[in-house]
């Protein structure tokens, strides 16, 4: 599986996935796994990128190099390539279906990416 991976400040590659928001090693199963989406989009006048994140935060950036590296300092990672295809998919469907069109610009959405929501310890 490639999925992208932070490089630490020394250059070496840091793959053992170990920040506290990153997904267990074995992967997650999104039926069963409760998850926070966030996107990278373009195409802004106050930014050419924007993150979109949990509870409705936007966040705009110059450069797509710091939109990623803010989400995933967030512990966010890049969805496979078939799950990325689906949310962009059900999005520009959901777009679609607003009669007359949406009221703000949505950007072109360049990236999907998901960090498991830790469960509720009892």
């Amino acid at each position: 599986m490639n999925q992208l991976a932070l490089v630490n400040h020394n250059g070496n590659m840091d793959n053992d996935m170990s920040h506290p928001m990153a997904p267990p090693a074995g992967g997650y199963d999104p039926k069963v796994t409760p998850m926070s989406i966030a996107t990278i989009s373009s195409g802004f006048e106050k930014g050419d990128f924007l993150v979109r994140e949990e509870k409705g935060q936007r966040v705009y950036f110059d450069f797509f190099e710091e939109a990623f590296n803010y989400i995933a300092y967030k512990g966010y990672i890049r969805m496979s390539k078939e799950d990325e295809m689906e949310w962009m998919d059900t999005m520009n469907n959901v777009h679609a279906s607003v009669k007359g069109g949406m009221k703000y610009n949505t950007g072109k959405l360049l990236m999907v990416l998901y960090r498991p929501i830790p469960e509720a310890q009892s």
